[in-house]
């Protein structure tokens, strides 16, 4: 066999695929394993914010959450080193609050494979006959080794995408729940107003008043109020000049702030987002399956925001999955499947090479999947509507 005809992958059959996919997730679970030692050491985990917010929730002060003081003294009883901040919006801390039953290291564990069962269960039926492939997502590797909320969101995300056709107003109440990390969500109203999903459009605001009433009404006022401590601490980690920081995310902001050229990074990041609607206006105004619209939207949204983290991509399954589909039924050149299994591996492989070449590659990498989803859309319909096995 010629380097050409093996790198066309035609050996790479459906029990290969999966037998492949297996290992991968075996390595992903070891790999998660020494995250989770690591973890248990200094300097710590950003999960310690997580653990800690849950614990100062069931204590009953929740808006201690957001106080460095309180937070680090939560901390201390399982390590002194850094305080790892908490965040995220008040409606979040109604998901971490049963963590303060368990203590660290078993709240690591239970957080992560809670999460990862979660995104796995709700995302499986947008990847036919993908199961293992989805299981073993490089992307989802990163999310585990992380503990953060990739997991979550991108649960939610892939919800949205379930839901949207045959139960509009619910597909937007899950979206709603995303104001837990609103930068995730940029491009679903663009995507919902071009396409004249209205129901849907209402669930969303009935799902971010849901969420907000909720946190108002079970955490009380002052836990309200005392969110906007944490935007102190989240202007200064991004007005900062480390290099490492801005490398570990996946937008185009960052990787010019991490070559020290703050305007630049502005002026890169706002052409970025705009091509990024307007790309996504012009797809979800067309008459396209769903499917494929919603793998153009979830190609595009790491492109479309200035603050995104390599952990927030497993939702990237979705759309190079559904590529994978379409390649199986329609290759289009010999290379395809060396191109699908390029783009199944980015995540990982683009958090790897970012601190030694210094550069993250993951905006090119969503670029490239954007572009190849926009060449197939409108060129048949979506393998989620017909069914189409991996080769």
């Amino acid at each position: 066999m010629t380097a050409g005809r093996f790198l066309e992958l035609g050996w790479l059959n459906g029990w290969r695929l999966r037998g492949y996919a297996r290992m991968l997730l075996l390595v992903s679970v070891i790999a998660t394993g020494f995250a989770w030692r690591k973890a248990l050491t200094l300097p710590g985990s950003d999960f310690l914010a997580f653990w800690s917010a849950g614990k100062l929730t069931l204590a009953g002060m929740p808006a201690a959450a957001y106080d460095l003081a309180a937070t680090a003294k939560q901390q201390a009883v399982v390590m002194h080193g850094d305080v790892f901040a908490y965040v995220n919006p008040p409606p979040f801390l109604l998901a971490l609050w049963p963590l303060g039953f368990l203590s660290y290291p078993s709240a690591w564990i239970a957080w992560v494979v809670g999460t990862y069962l979660f995104w796995l269960t709700v995302t499986r039926p947008l990847t036919p006959r993908m199961g293992w492939p989805l299981a073993a997502y490089p992307g989802a590797l990163l999310a585990a080794t992380h503990a953060q909320t990739g997991f979550v969101t991108s649960a939610l995300q892939a919800v949205v995408a379930r839901l949207l056709e045959r139960r509009p107003w619910l597909a937007g109440l899950c979206l709603g729940a995303l104001v837990i990390k609103p930068q995730l969500a940029v491009l679903f109203p663009f995507a919902l107003v071009a396409g004249r999903h209205w129901r849907a459009i209402a669930g969303a605001v009935a799902g971010v008043a849901l969420c907000l009433g909720l946190a108002w009404g079970l955490l009380g006022t002052d836990t309200m109020l005392a969110y906007h401590k944490s935007w102190e601490v989240s202007r200064q980690l991004m007005a900062g000049n480390d290099p490492v920081f801005f490398w570990r995310q996946a937008t185009v902001y960052a990787q010019f702030r991490a070559w020290g050229l703050p305007p630049v990074a502005m002026a890169a990041q706002a052409a970025a987002s705009f091509g990024a609607v307007t790309v996504v206006w012009c797809g979800w105004s067309r008459r396209d399956a769903l499917p494929a619209q919603f793998a153009l939207l979830f190609a595009l949204t790491p492109l479309a925001t200035p603050y995104l983290f390599n952990y927030d991509l497993p939702f990237l399954a979705v759309p190079t999955l559904w590529l994978a589909a379409e390649a199986a039924r329609a290759p289009g050149h010999r290379f395809a499947r060396l191109e699908i299994v390029a783009l199944y591996l980015a995540p990982a492989l683009a958090r790897a090479l970012a601190l030694p070449l210094h550069v993250n590659l993951t905006p090119l990498v969503c670029l490239w999947m954007a572009w190849r989803v926009w060449q197939r859309l409108g060129a048949g319909r979506s393998d989620t509507e017909h069914g189409v096995k991996p080769a």
